[in-house]
């Protein structure tokens, strides 16, 4: 009985504390460049990030399983196709998921920002992913200038978007 009782409280602590997270962004971390990589996109064209060199990009790491990921997609889907016109670029860089089922899910859905195949890891190991979901704001000249890992959450993303300059400060 008592270890129920201290799983309960440790889940309330748990809760209370993501809470009070989504409240504000952790702090900016120190910018580093991007890693170069070169993947194939869901038709089959290739795709590397010296493509988006001068233009702000989100790099996100997700996958089908990942209940996180699942949830904030249709947030950045709507994210995309607002910030797009403004020169915002989108990767979803799916981990180690075969190409039918990456497809399969993002027809099932509609989502219009282009996903790209890690179906090996080699991008993930470069990038440090060790946790799903992780996204890196990258600005126009290839600099990390914020990264997260775990599910998006609106003050992250302004976080994000100030510190490529998508979203002017003030």
């Amino acid at each position: 009985m008592k270890k129920q009782i201290f799983a309960v409280l440790f889940l309330l602590v748990a809760a209370v504390s993501c809470m009070e997270a989504d409240m504000e962004a952790p702090p900016k971390p120190e910018p580093f460049p991007a890693a170069e990589f070169t993947l194939n996109d869901l038709e089959g064209k290739k795709a590397s990030l010296s493509d988006y060199k001068g233009k702000p990009l989100i790099i996100n790491f997700w996958a089908t399983w990942c209940v996180p990921c699942v949830v904030e997609m249709p947030e950045l889907e709507k994210l995309y196709k607002v910030r797009k016109s403004g020169g915002l670029e989108m990767l979803m860089i799916n981990a180690k998921e075969s190409k039918e089922v990456v497809k399969k899910y993002i027809d099932k859905y509609g989502f219009t920002f282009r996903v790209l195949l890690d179906e090996k890891g080699v991008v993930l190991r470069e990038y440090q992913v060790f946790g799903l979901p992780s996204t890196f704001f990258i600005d126009e000249n290839g600099i990390v200038q914020y990264f997260y890992m775990g599910q998006l959450r609106t003050g992250i993303i302004k976080m994000g978007l100030k510190s490529i300059s998508v979203i002017k400060p003030g």
